[in-house]
């Protein structure tokens, strides 16, 4: 068989700067990133029948190797797809390195809301209040969808540590946080971890990716991301009119969120993450992590020594 396979995956999660992690490393010299960034090969085994489809296909998006150490591909939903998933990667790649950026699950979840609603996901929803209590119903009963899998996503605590224990030093958990803060410093880690050169961290275009913009209209917004999932292959190969096209409609169909984020409903979703906080922020100290996030400082009971 011929062909590469990647050997580092961006694994997740959704809404935690996975899409600017792929192209901050995407960049680096000793890293060849698949020319589509959430291919999704792995996400068939999320369910325990789900079958993988062809290596040679997974190959294929990667046919412009040209030698580098590192072969990269980023597919958020792999990070909660259980044990069925993790085992296909085992199985499938030689040692791969896998990177899981974490972001406080309130925020997070409240960025997975304004997405499904720019994608017109969420008919029938009117409010954020209302989306959490559809999630809740949704979790409650056992249901997949993604458009309610938001709440579900954010308790890190059920597959985090799973992550750690399957695949060891293997795994490296960034913050977004830190990501956001300063991304030279993250990605300058992160080649350490790899061993690869960390200096040309210092020049590369740190520009935010796949960043959520709010459609004015939600039908709009929806028949803008089906045009863009079929074109996806297309334009991944002429990235000025993607550019341009995304421009024309942030500038022309788009605009601020009337609604916000209410300080209850915060500490309400605060008091409901707090025991699966508790339990990553416990996988990562065991692990070795010293510093960590507020978010997570908050659930252990430890005083923050971030700042200091």
């Amino acid at each position: 068989m011929s062909g590469v396979l990647p050997n580092l995956l961006v694994a997740g999660v959704p809404k935690a700067g996975t899409g600017s992690l792929f192209w901050y490393l995407g960049q680096h010299p000793d890293i060849c990133p698949s020319a589509v960034k959430e291919i999704g090969f792995f996400t068939p085994l999320r369910r325990e029948d789900g079958v993988l489809p062809s290596r040679e296909s997974y190959m294929q998006h990667f046919s412009h190797w040209s030698g580098q150490r590192y072969v990269m591909e980023a597919t958020p939903n792999y990070c909660y797809g259980g044990d069925h998933l993790r085992a296909g990667i085992k199985d499938t790649l030689d040692r791969p390195r896998i990177v899981i950026s974490l972001r406080d699950p309130v925020d997070r979840l409240w960025s997975a809301y304004t997405m499904q609603r720019t994608k017109g996901n969420l008919r029938g929803i009117r409010s954020f209040e209302e989306y959490v209590s559809a999630c809740e119903d949704a979790r409650r009963r056992g249901e997949s969808a993604r458009a309610l899998a938001g709440l579900s996503v954010g308790m890190y605590g059920e597959y985090v540590p799973t992550w750690l224990e399957a695949f060891g030093e293997d795994v490296k958990v960034v913050f977004r946080d830190d990501l956001k803060a300063d991304p030279r410093a993250v990605v300058a880690e992160l080649c350490r971890w790899l061993s690869i050169d960390h200096r040309p961290a210092e020049s590369l275009d740190y520009d935010v990716r796949n960043q959520t913009t709010h459609a004015l209209n939600p039908a709009v917004g929806r028949a803008v991301f089906i045009a863009k999932e079929r074109s996806e292959a297309i334009l991944s190969r002429v990235p000025r009119l993607r550019t341009g096209l995304r421009r024309a409609y942030v500038r022309f169909a788009t605009g601020e969120l009337s609604e916000s984020l209410q300080p209850s409903t915060r500490i309400r979703l605060e008091a409901l993450y707090r025991e699966s906080n508790s339990t990553v922020a416990a996988a990562l100290r065991a692990s070795g992590y010293r510093s960590l996030p507020l978010w997570l400082e908050a659930a252990e009971g430890l005083p923050s020594s971030r700042g200091r």
